[in-house]
């Protein structure tokens, strides 16, 4: 009779373990198996072999049937670059359009300013540098510090007149 540490040591899902005496070491699952079961794991084994040739073949299949289609990539790549293009030009006319809007409310107020200081200027000419020459030119005896006080304020308003011919 045989014992127990020499029977197949497959079982079945039930649990139920084979009667047969083990043949030998089965490389699959490291169990001692009858010749029967280790046929049986052979054929398991040619099994998933056979499903792994089915998978290295679609996988060759789809390889081959693989190609490059720049067309379509390139196209991709234009239309990203192209969208590029727009955003940038409609941000360079956005941006135009502010900073010459800018320079027009600037111009204006620039325009402003020159005639309140030109105003300023022709005043000062006429009411202190004219009416001071009138009373000059009014008296019989001249006064040399008449002249220079004069010759300042003209010399004032000339350099005032220098700045907004520069502008």
């Amino acid at each position: 009779m045989a014992s127990a540490r020499n029977l197949c040591q497959h079982s079945d899902i039930n649990g139920n373990q084979c009667t047969s005496n083990d043949y030998m070491l089965c490389p699959h699952c490291q169990l001692q198996l009858c010749l029967k079961h280790l046929n049986y794991h052979q054929e398991l084994l040619r099994s998933e072999l056979y499903d792994l040739c089915h998978d290295i073949d679609c996988v060759r299949l789809d390889l081959d049937s693989l190609i490059f289609d720049s067309n379509n990539h390139r196209e991709h790549l234009f239309k990203q670059l192209d969208e590029w293009y727009q955003l940038q030009i409609y941000l360079t006319d956005k941006i135009y359009s502010e900073k010459k809007q800018q320079i027009q409310i600037l111009c204006l107020q620039s325009r402003m300013e020159f005639d309140i200081y030109k105003i300023k200027q022709e005043k000062q000419l006429k009411n202190n540098l004219m009416n001071q020459l009138n009373k000059v030119l009014k008296q019989k005896q001249i006064h040399m510090d008449n002249l220079n006080e004069m010759r300042a304020k003209l010399d004032y308003i000339q350099r005032a007149l220098d700045e907004l011919k520069q502008l």
